[in-house]
């Protein structure tokens, strides 16, 4: 099991509030650990090289969202190109589904365990990783369609209908339903009486 960690220099920031990118910081551990990457080393490792990007990406530019969203989605954005690279999908590809697709054979093929330090590596991916990703794949055919579906009525048959004619016959004749109602009161009153003696 290699490290696929490449060296790296520690991260300072030279813009931002460091709320902020402790923030982002604390968002981007969340994200990997769903992802399962349990190793503080490698986790440590990614969120530095993100944030590296995003304080790259960012730095002197108005921010169109906090800091940490902006992680996140440099986060998605490594994701999605690091499928991309590792299933290698045909030029005609929807890669709308790319990632989720990605994700799904990850978890498929046992990655996390098997591979610890191979999640969103850039170089050196084993190649029994990537045999065992298109394995994992799961591929639909026909192509996934997005559709709306409608509401329709549910048909509960005669029941209801029955239900509403004796409501309605009850409504017209108040004398009959005010019966009805105390017979029913009368019958609890004696449930409960035998009940408790």
């Amino acid at each position: 099991m290699d490290l696929l960690l490449e060296p790296i220099e520690p991260f300072i920031p030279d813009w931002g509030s460091p709320d902020e990118w402790n923030s982002a910081y604390e968002k981007l551990e969340s994200y990997l650990r769903a992802h399962e990457v349990d190793s503080h080393m490698h986790r440590a490792y990614l969120v530095t090289v993100i944030l590296r990007r995003v304080s790259q990406s960012w730095k002197d530019r108005p921010l169109p969202a906090p800091l940490s969203s902006l992680a996140i989605q440099e986060a998605l954005r490594m994701l999605k190109e690091w499928f991309t690279f590792i299933m290698n999908p045909p030029p005609e590809t929807d890669h709308s589904f790319i990632a989720a697709q990605g994700r799904v054979a990850f978890f498929l093929c046992d990655g996390p365990q098997r591979w610890p330090y191979v999640f969103l590596a850039d170089r050196r991916i084993p190649e029994e990783f990537k045999i065992a990703m298109h394995t994992g794949l799961i591929l639909t055919d026909p192509e996934i369609e997005i559709t709306s579906m409608t509401p329709r009525p549910i048909d509960l048959g005669l029941i209801p209908e029955i239900a509403d004619g004796a409501l309605d016959a009850l409504n017209r004749r108040p004398l009959i339903k005010a019966m009805i109602g105390w017979l029913i009161f009368i019958a609890i009153l004696i449930y409960l009486f035998r009940i408790t003696r």
